[in-house]
């Protein structure tokens, strides 16, 4: 959540920080800011709302310097408004700070600088982080730098500029990505890889309570005990196209039309010769005895989803929120494995979810989109997604990559148990069906019901097994970008509460995949139908009865992994009921891509 971009160089300041704060909208774009030096001082311009609104105001009233900061936000502290928009200056002007994370003992130093007459300009936890530097008594910008790394509690990646140092910038970073890009016009600071993609061909992920220290010359790294240490520079792999929308309207139509491809691409990650599920030992595999597969979101639905597929192969999984995982009861359970899952490899909650697996001695797997994410540093074994990079707030082709990693871990390991050969992934040809099947999909259905969608106040998914881990997902896509209320149900509790919410008004749609279930999910429907809802059946099935009133037909394949099928119509119909309401699917209400705050 939240965006940086900083700049140091021979270019335009103003110019590269307002192209990287548009790379970086995604990450949060209640408002947004620059600070530039200007004749030696600071020149700060933000304003709420989206990027193009303070690209508007600059015009014409930032001069070219070569050096500054920048800032795109997502609230937690603080309303949307100009007032809290990032950067921060210090009472007295001799500090500019922007800052992604949340300072938790913000009001205890806030308190305390208050006593000492520093008076506040925001509402924000970030703000302090200004003041306290301003306050130290350090001789160098580097000490106070470690010293306000020693005041705060939380996380942060915080970006710094002192006044009288015209073309130098400090940084530092706790559980939150900061990346260094080197290019031969200077050097770059940013939150995300993707704000430097055509800016530079190397970065580096600073680590973690590493503060940097950038001038137009050279960038050095140093650690929490200003020690000088090495910096290691990765290759850019992205280009501009593998970031761009291209022709499509939004990212997130991109991103759907790219599902086949990820499931595609991630097969053939987990078939090579040396597959990633080899790189696990044996041995932990072989008297596995449970798993527990931990997510937020849309990667704990991808958890449930491989919990069912897991457990018809005689594998114990339980599955958990990171969010709630970090405050329960640990229990020992004798040869457990904990799986970690996540688009961006920063989400805040699974992060301390893997730190206190780690204390208790336990392996963590970490399924993941970005090979430079920090769950990958901090994990012992890791399985890459191959979906490319993903813009849109809302997961799609991530999510169904996720499912095709765990259905293949979850092969490997049966395998392993059961000693088969395993060098080889085993749902390869089924799931090149998939893909086939996907490229094909005729979402003329989907078209018509969106359609009815948007003008609904409240719509329920439902499904048994599988198909309810389906639901969850459909249903938090539409909720997530149609401002839609929508819920998803077990087909089974409709009864025990929910049809008192069920009339003429409502929308059920039921998913349906599973033979054994049909017949039990048809009960659930007609329970709902002789309430007077709408009733939409998601299905590969023949169905005819009068209390159905609209059929997506489903492309039939081997019924352990049509959870793969069943989910894409349903993003479409998220979008293009979005669309239809005149939402940005892409930039949705209250919502951010990469949740790096608990």
């Amino acid at each position: 959540m939240c965006g940086i971009i900083g700049y140091v160089g021979t270019k335009s300041a103003k110019d590269e920080l307002l192209e990287g704060l548009k790379m970086l909208e995604y990450r949060g774009y209640d408002s947004a800011g620059v600070c530039c030096f200007e004749k030696g001082d600071f020149r700060v311009i933000k304003k709420k709302g989206k990027v193009d609104a303070l690209i508007e105001v600059c015009q014409g009233q930032l001069k070219d310097t070569h050096c500054g900061i920048g800032h795109t936000r997502w609230a937690t502290h603080g309303d949307p408004s100009d007032k809290n928009a990032h950067p921060f200056l210090s009472e007295n002007n001799s500090v500019a700070i922007v800052h992604n994370g949340i300072i938790e003992n913000f009001e205890a130093l806030k308190g305390g600088l208050q006593k000492q007459g520093v008076r506040f300009r925001s509402d924000t936890d970030s703000e302090v982080i200004a003041q306290l530097l301003q306050k130290s008594k350090c001789e160098s910008e580097l000490k106070k730098v470690q010293e306000l790394s020693n005041l705060l509690v939380g996380s942060y990646a915080i970006a710094i500029l002192f006044r009288g140092l015209e073309n130098q910038i400090f940084a530092i970073r706790k559980n939150s990505p900061l990346i260094v890009g080197k290019a031969k016009d200077g050097y770059y600071l940013a939150s995300d890889v993707n704000a430097l993609v055509d800016k530079t061909d190397e970065y580096h992920i600073m680590e973690e309570n590493e503060i940097i220290w950038i001038d137009s010359h050279d960038c050095y790294a140093f650690d929490k005990n200003l020690q000088a240490v090495e910096i290691n520079y990765h290759k850019m792999d992205l280009s501009k196209q593998d970031i761009s929308r291209g022709a499509f309207e939004h990212y997130m139509l991109k991103e759907i039309m790219q599902v086949p491809n990820a499931i595609k691409q991630t097969i053939k990650e987990c078939d090579a010769p040396h597959n990633p599920y080899m790189r696990i030992p044996r041995e932990i595999l072989k008297d596995l005895k449970h798993i527990t597969i931990i997510g937020c979101g849309t990667a704990f639905n991808a958890a449930m989803t491989a919990s069912h597929y897991a457990r018809e192969r005689d594998i114990i999984v339980d599955c958990a929120y990171a969010s709630e995982y970090r405050y329960q009861k640990y229990l020992n359970i004798e040869n457990e494995v904990c799986i970690f899952v996540s688009q961006s490899g920063e989400t805040a909650d699974t992060i301390e979810a893997l730190k206190i697996a780690k204390e208790h001695n336990i392996p963590t797997i970490v399924v993941t989109n970005v090979a430079s994410s920090t769950l990958n540093k901090l994990a012992d074994y890791i399985i890459p997604t191959k979906a490319g990079p993903e813009i849109a707030v809302a997961s799609t082709k991530a999510y169904s990559a996720q499912i095709t990693a765990l259905y293949g871990l979850m092969d490997y390991i049966y395998c392993i148990k059961h000693k088969l050969n395993c060098r080889s992934c085993i749902l390869k040809d089924k799931l090149a069906d998939v893909v086939d099947k996907l490229q094909n999909f005729n979402f003329t259905k989907i078209n018509k019901l969106a359609e009815i969608l948007k003008d609904s106040e409240r719509v329920f998914f439902i499904g048994r097994g599988v198909d309810y881990a389906t639901s969850q997902e459909a249903s938090l896509k539409l909720k997530e970008i149609s401002n839609i209320h929508s819920e998803s149900l077990f087909a089974g509790e409709l009864k025990h509460g929910t049809l008192a919410l069920i009339d003429e008004q409502t929308t059920v749609v039921v998913i349906a995949t599973q033979k054994h279930l049909f017949d039990k999910t048809m009960n659930s429907i007609y329970e709902i139908k002789a309430r007077g809802a709408r009733v939409v059946l998601v299905t590969q099935f023949k169905a005819d009865s009068d209390a159905i009133d609209m059929i997506v037909e489903l492309p039939c394949t081997d019924q352990a992994i049509m959870a793969e099928i069943a989910i894409y119509p349903m993003q479409m119909l998220a979008y293009k009921t979005a669309v239809l309401k005149g939402l940005d699917p892409d930039k949705p209400r209250n919502l951010a891509k990469s949740v790096t705050v608990e």
